[in-house]
Parts: structure tokens; C-alpha cells; sequence
């Protein structure tokens, strides 16, 4: 995907998500913990405020507290999202993604909020959904790219923030809606990935929109969409640390 079509895509479901949550802002949203729409709404107004300013304003290190985002805490946290989803689409429209900006990764660019923006949104949008009981799939090269993030960064990041012990087997995960091999292992401490074929104590195929869901344990490993074969537990682990 290209930077235009990833910012139309993360305004197409940010005003999805935005839309559900209106609808019913007491829902329970069950793949967020004890979060309700509301809730949800409010975290991705939060995150759209912060990535937007440090798009924008081109930062070159991190805001501090006081200059975090506040959100409301009542209905009006879905305006607040709302508004900060503009602001954040029309931030990312304006700047390459090469262009120099902090962010909490190891790529220093404007490049690392497009894709993390792309996939926190596409994950959300499809929480809300699936609280109301209709969700949209994830394409599949999409979702391709979302379990590339998942293994490269996202679970490497969650164990700088926070050691947990990961799952002792090794995980293949292939694509079969396009090209995506993965396998993926622990050494010690930290998460290995390498993007190739090869065998692991358990392997999960599957198009692309529906391994992302499912790494990011959204989409259970028994659906008509996937096959597991090995020990079922390995992937089960992994999609468990999902953050």
C-alpha cells in the first residue's frame, strides 16, 4: 500500500470504528477487557491527538506529560475522537513518510505512524464491529503487513515495556492469499522473527486479513478461515501476548 492508500484506509475504519461507537456507546466491547465503546473511542482519540501533533509539528522528541492529550470523560470523548482523526489524516496527508520524526521505534520517520496508525485502527475498527455483531474483514496484503508489524515490532516493543515469558515452541505462520511466510521463535527473553519457510512446532496458514486477526487473537484459531496444524497451544500462546 502506498502512503495515499494507507491514510484513505485509516480514515476509512477510523470513521467506522467512530460511527459504531455511536451507535451504542454503553456497548461492551469483549476483545478490549472491561472497555465500552465509549472507552474504546476515547483510546483512539487519545492516540490520534498524539500521533497527529507529533506528525504535524514534526517533533523531534517525545511530549511530556503536560502536553499529553486529554480526553474527555463522558460522551463527548467520540467528538474528541472524531476531531482528532481529522487532524491526524490531514497531518499524514501532508508529509512524506521518510521525513524525519520521533517515534517510540527504531525507524525514525514519519514512515512508522503510517503503519502503526493502519493497523491500531483496522484492530479497533474491527473490536468495535464485533461488539455490535457485524465486522468487516482485513484485506490481505493489509494484513500481510499487520502480522510483519505484529512479529517485527509490536511484540518486540511489549517485552522492552514489559518481560513476560514467551511460549517455548516455535510458530510458522503462511499466507495463502498472497506472498507472507513467517516463523517465529523465542530466544530466551527476546522474540525472533525471520520471514521465510520453514517448519516450526506449529504451523497456522490462512489469507492475510485473517492471520493478522488472528495474531492479534481477535479471530479464534478454530475459524473456517484457518488451519492449524502441530501443537494447537503454540500459536495460541503467541496470539496471546498480543498487546
Amino acid at each position: 500500500m502506498d502512503s495515499e492508500a494507507i491514510v484513505n484506509q485509516i480514515e476509512l475504519d477510523g470513521r467506522r470504528l467512530i460511527e459504531v461507537a455511536r451507535s451504542d456507546l454503553g456497548a461492551a466491547v469483549p476483545t478490549c477487557g472491561d472497555w465500552t465503546l465509549r472507552d474504546l473511542a476515547g483510546h483512539m482519540g487519545w492516540v490520534y491527538a498524539l500521533v497527529g501533533g507529533y506528525v504535524a509539528s514534526r517533533a523531534t522528541g517525545p511530549m511530556t506529560r503536560e502536553q499529553m492529550p486529554q480526553v474527555p470523560d463522558d460522551d463527548s470523548a467520540v467528538d474528541f475522537a472524531a476531531d482528532a482523526l481529522d487532524r491526524l489524516v490531514d497531518a499524514l496527508a501532508g508529509i512524506d513518510p521518510d521525513t524525519p520524526v520521533w517515534n517510540w521505534s527504531p525507524r525514525p520517520d514519519a514512515g512508522f505512524y503510517f503503519r502503526r496508525m493502519l493497523h491500531e485502527t483496522s484492530i479497533h475498527r474491527w473490536d468495535a464491529e464485533n461488539a455490535v455483531g457485524a465486522t468487516a474483514p482485513v484485506d490481505g496484503e493489509h494484513g500481510r503487513d499487520g502480522v510483519d508489524e505484529f512479529f517485527e515490532f509490536v511484540l518486540p516493543n511489549a517485552q522492552k515495556r514489559k518481560r513476560r515469558d514467551l511460549p517455548a515452541g516455535s510458530l510458522h505462520v503462511h499466507r495463502t492469499d498472497g506472498d507472507g511466510e513467517w516463523i517465529v521463535h523465542a530466544d530466551g527473553d527476546e522474540v525472533v522473527m525471520e520471514r521465510v519457510h520453514a517448519k516450526g512446532d506449529a504451523a497456522v496458514r490462512g489469507p492475510g486479513g485473517a492471520l493478522f486477526l488472528a495474531m492479534w487473537n481477535r479471530l479464534p484459531l478454530d475459524d473456517a478461515s484457518l488451519s492449524v496444524m502441530g501443537d494447537e497451544q503454540v500459536p495460541r500462546a503467541w496470539a496471546a501476548l498480543a498487546p
